[in-house]
C-alpha cells in the first residue's frame, strides 16, 4: 500500500514540473517571475506540501527541479529509511510570442 502511495507522488512531482517548466516557457518573464509561476504553479497542480522548486530560465528553454521529502511508514524497511527524497524535472524550450508586427 505504502509503495502504491509513493508511486503516486512519484506521478504527481513529475506532472507538476512538466505544467510549472511549460506555463513558464510560454511567458516572457524574468528569472524571479519565473521562480513565482513555478512555485504558483505547483501548490496549485499537487496537494504534497513543502516542495522545493528550483527553476534555471535560459534564453532557449525553461527547466523547473522538483524534490519532495518523503516519510515511509512501511515495517523493517521503514526503519532503515525514514525519509527520503523523491525528485522531478522538466525542460521545455521557450516558445515567447512575439508582439511586434
Amino acid at each position: 500500500m505504502q509503495v502504491g502511495s509513493v508511486a503516486n507522488d512519484q506521478l504527481v512531482l513529475n506532472h507538476a514540473a512538466q505544467t510549472a517548466a511549460r506555463a513558464i516557457s510560454l511567458a516572457d518573464i524574468n528569472p524571479e517571475s519565473a521562480q513565482q509561476v513555478a512555485i504558483a504553479t505547483v501548490e496549485r497542480e499537487i496537494k504534497l506540501r513543502e516542495i522545493q522548486v528550483e527553476v534555471k530560465l535560459e534564453n532557449e528553454s525553461a527547466r523547473v527541479e522538483l524534490r519532495y521529502e518523503r516519510r515511509l511508514a512501511v515495517p523493517v524497511i521503514g526503519q532503515l529509511f525514514r525519509r527520503f527524497s523523491l525528485t522531478s524535472s522538466a525542460t521545455m524550450p521557450r516558445q515567447l510570442l512575439s508582439t511586434e508586427n
